[in-house]
């Protein structure tokens, strides 16, 4: 009889234990479905969306924060390239279309949209605010925009990597070109500025490479993901400060400029992925991604390493353009699926 009820109490006892596991398992999984960051990563782009309206709508606080947004992007730009599998990354940016597409990114998409901007009758620093806008690399939260939609980021970040390296030389050529009576490039200041920004987070993320696996790396980065989009948040809020100081004191000039910012964001994600398509023959994934890239642009890198020289326009202009570049996964999502609805 005791060794009945010695078994019976051992059965019992494992019983209560697997039913506490599961019990902490489904609470696990489905209360950390309600914490506030995973609603944020869920819902991404309506996050950013409102990122940039709560900046349009608290201009001092995003102007405050804007101060500090340089430390922000060093380590959201670090983050997302210690993340990177390196050997795919260097098989994509030894592509030709790789470094094609950089140049029309910058290059090409200047002398177009600088052209017509001229033809429209925009003069002075607001051509130059165009010229730095179109120079700009491609947004680094561009590989994250393309995952949300269920696309291999590679390709992407292939794109923000060559983008990001060929502007330091389109953006100096731009700002020479287009640089008016209060503003003059300073080459100590702006070459200070690259090796800070641009070279400071690759090099580093190299050397970390180096010194650990793939698999710490990716460990470490999926804890990291989780958090990034809080980083990411702060930029539609901060750069849309300037542009509601604008609105505040210029109204229909702000509106304008909204419509311009519209047309900088919607023409070159159109003629990428046009261009892609047609010449490149890419399939759908690698054109969208093209699109994406050359829609949502890196302005506060632009700000961070040539803020003296750009002009009094370019903030305004970046805080114009915030919403535009953020409604971009939605739009894209929309679009793909009404392509679908029709293909089928």
């Amino acid at each position: 009889m005791p060794r009945l009820q010695s078994w019976l109490f051992l059965q019992l006892k494992q019983v209560d234990a697997r039913y506490n596991a599961q019990l902490h398992n489904f609470l696990f999984k489905h209360m950390s479905s309600f914490s506030p960051l995973h609603l944020i990563n869920k819902h991404a782009a309506i996050a950013m969306i409102l990122a940039s309206v709560l900046g349009f709508a608290f201009p001092d606080e995003a102007n405050m924060l804007l101060s500090h947004l340089p430390q922000v992007l060093f380590f959201l730009m670090f983050f997302t390239l210690i993340g990177i599998n390196q050997p795919k990354l260097v098989r994509m940016l030894s592509r030709y279309d790789t470094w094609s597409y950089a140049v029309w990114h910058s290059l090409g998409l200047t002398a177009l949209l600088v052209s017509l901007a001229y033809l429209a009758g925009e003069r002075g620093e607001m051509l130059l605010a165009i010229a730095a806008v179109m120079a700009t690399g491609s947004l680094f939260g561009a590989p994250a925009i393309i995952r949300s939609m269920g696309f291999s980021p590679m390709y992407a970040m292939a794109l923000t990597i060559a983008t990001t390296l060929v502007m330091p030389v389109v953006l100096f050529v731009n700002l020479y070109c287009f640089q008016t009576g209060d503003v003059h490039l300073d080459w100590a200041l702006y070459i200070e500025r690259l090796l800070i920004f641009i070279v400071g987070p690759m090099a580093l993320s190299a050397l970390v490479h180096r010194v650990f696996s793939e698999t710490q790396l990716h460990h470490v980065h999926q804890q990291l993901s989780k958090i990034t989009i809080l980083l990411v948040m702060a930029f539609p809020f901060g750069l849309v400060g300037a542009y509601r100081h604008l609105f505040d004191s210029q109204p229909l000039r702000a509106l304008s400029m909204l419509g311009l910012g519209v047309c900088l964001v919607v023409v070159p994600y159109v003629l990428s992925f046009y261009a892609s398509r047609q010449f490149y023959r890419f399939d759908i994934e690698h054109s969208v991604s093209a699109a994406v890239s050359s829609g949502a642009r890196n302005l506060l890198l632009t700000y961070t390493i040539a803020a003296p020289f750009v002009g009094v326009e370019f903030m305004p202009l970046a805080g114009a353009m915030q919403l535009p570049i953020y409604a971009l996964p939605l739009l894209t999502k929309w679009w793909l699926a009404k392509m679908h609805k029709v293909a089928a």
